[in-house]
């Protein structure tokens, strides 16, 4: 699918290199439905009609890349993937293209997330790309926020060298000024803990 006329030029970097040590399995190849969601995740991307999708893969890098085979991703490798989340951002925010207006920010263990729920995401953030966009849901009485998160452009020059131990929330942080949520209720869906895996 060529990029969208919809909405300005916009990267994915989708996160699937950590070994995911509290789960007890890389997260990236638990299957839903029969699929993988690393692939489950890269197709809801390319649905999106995006000018590219970068996939970082780390651990079980060639079981990755089996899973998304035939999809029209670009796999980078991130040999830093054990030095946590933000190495991974680094590596994927170099391997875009110039001239993005956005860069949409994934994690593959979202189970949930829908092709609609991206939809919002970037609709909102095509209305002022200017801004950043957060996914964001209830927990109990508080409000949680996370991925998927879109950034703009002008940003990925700090994507690219983040402090490696950190996620996103340290960019996020620093830019609270330009910060606007999306209701998102499927993001609090994720992977974590073993028990996690008996909810999916």
């Amino acid at each position: 699918m060529t990029n969208s006329p919809n909405h300005p030029p916009l990267g994915v970097v989708l996160l699937a290199a950590g070994p995911s040590s509290r789960l007890g399995q890389p997260k990236q190849l638990v299957e839903v439905a029969g699929e993988s969601l690393v692939a489950r995740s890269a197709r809801l991307a390319l649905g999106l009609g995006p000018a590219q999708v970068i996939v970082v893969s780390g651990c079980e890098a060639e079981r990755v890349a089996a899973e998304l085979e035939g999809l029209a991703v670009e796999i980078v490798f991130n040999r830093n993937w054990a030095s946590g989340m933000g190495a991974s951002i680094n590596c994927g925010a170099r391997a875009l293209p110039v001239g993005l207006s956005g860069v949409l920010l994934m994690v593959c263990d979202q189970w949930r997330l829908q092709a609609d729920d991206l939809e919002r995401l970037v609709s909102a953030w095509s209305s002022d790309p200017s801004r950043i966009r957060v996914a964001c849901w209830k927990e109990g009485a508080a409000h949680v926020s996370g991925p998927p998160t879109i950034f703009p452009g002008r940003l990925v020059p700090e994507l690219k060298s983040m402090q490696e131990r950190r996620g996103a929330r340290q960019l996020i942080g620093r830019y609270m000024d330009l910060v606007e949520f999306v209701e998102m209720d499927n993001a609090a869906y994720d992977l974590d803990r073993p028990e996690d895996l008996e909810r999916l």
